[in-house]
């Protein structure tokens, strides 16, 4: 299945819906995982429990499957690779297969896809042409994607690096991204005016303390193993690439690292791993390097399938 989604094929998108409904089943058979995540903090004030199961469902498959071709058109739309590959959309379904939002319509899934959104448009940023549509566009993308989780909002400071880093300073070009943030939070201070205080409340929870280090340790590790691999190809492709090849590379590696550095300091703070669903998306972007420039494609793939068996393990733990 890793070689498939390795592969210039376009049909196995079609093995993506099928993915999600193959754990939708377990869930049916094994409804136990989805009640380990708590709290929401949308600034809508949504409340997506009241949703019935089979809406919530069926939102959640939505939701996942879009995210997933989303996230696989941004990889190959912007050229990460010489050919068209289909692992990104592979590798966010087994990251977010680990979390319960994976189960459920939950606000993080509609927070991923604007955040793919805001990416695409950031990455569409080209040294010689004009980026005012593209910068407010990608600001007003993060702006949604901040009104359904919160923490987002730290990432316009990563649309100002990276429209610096790929063309000359231009004022309005800095100030857009800020406009198109402050468009969505201008709506959602009609609802609370103290809609701020969540950018520095988190309020989630995640407790996986029933699987012990099972569902904690190990898809940490094959997740850093995995990282160690790619960035170790990356920086191999980055000696004979396109200037802006490396740039947008850096954009993503800093991304990343913000990612990381966020989701491990709230949980240092509040003990939860809810907020690790942020790197899902970037991740998906990093992580194919792991097995295409690979000469031993063997260990990405136990890696990948080491995720894949865990996905399926924690109904039955």
């Amino acid at each position: 299945m890793i070689k498939l989604f390795g592969s210039n094929q376009p049909f196995v998108l079609a093995l993506i819906p099928i993915m999600v409904l193959g754990h939708f089943t377990l869930d049916a058979f094994f409804p136990s995982f989805e009640l380990l995540a708590s709290g929401q903090e949308n600034l809508w004030g949504l409340d997506f429990n009241l949703l019935s199961a089979t809406y919530s469902r069926v939102g959640a498959f939505i939701l996942i499957s879009i995210n997933a071709i989303l996230v696989n058109r941004v990889f190959n739309t912007h050229e990460f690779y010489e050919r068209n590959t289909f692992l990104p959309s592979l590798i966010y379904l087994l990251l977010v297969f680990l979390f319960p939002l994976s189960l459920r319509m939950q606000e993080d899934l509609i927070a991923h896809t604007f955040f793919i959104l805001c990416l695409s448009k950031l990455f569409d940023i080209k040294q010689n042409d004009d980026a005012r549509k593209s910068t407010f566009l990608s600001g007003l993308f993060l702006g949604c994607a901040v009104t359904f989780l919160p923490i987002y909002i730290y990432f316009l400071v990563f649309i100002w690096m990276g429209t610096i880093s790929i063309r000359p300073f231009v004022l309005r070009e800095f100030l857009l991204p800020l406009l198109g943030v402050v468009l969505p939070l201008g709506w959602v201070a009609f609802i609370d005016v103290n809609f701020y205080y969540s950018f520095i409340e988190f309020e989630s929870s995640l407790d996986y303390s029933r699987f012990g280090n099972f569902l904690i340790f190990i898809p940490h590790l094959i997740v850093v193993l995995l990282s160690i691999i790619g960035y170790k190809n990356i920086l191999e492709r980055r000696l004979k690439s396109s200037i802006r090849y490396k740039r947008i590379v850096g954009l993503t590696t800093y991304v990343f690292l913000y990612s990381i550095i966020s989701a491990s300091l709230v949980t240092v703070i509040t003990g939860s791993y809810f907020y690790f669903t942020i790197g899902a998306v970037i991740l998906s972007i990093i992580l194919p390097y792991s097995y295409l420039d690979t000469k031993r494609k063997w260990i990405p793939t136990i890696l990948l399938y080491g995720l894949l068996a865990l996905n399926i393990l924690k109904f039955i733990n």
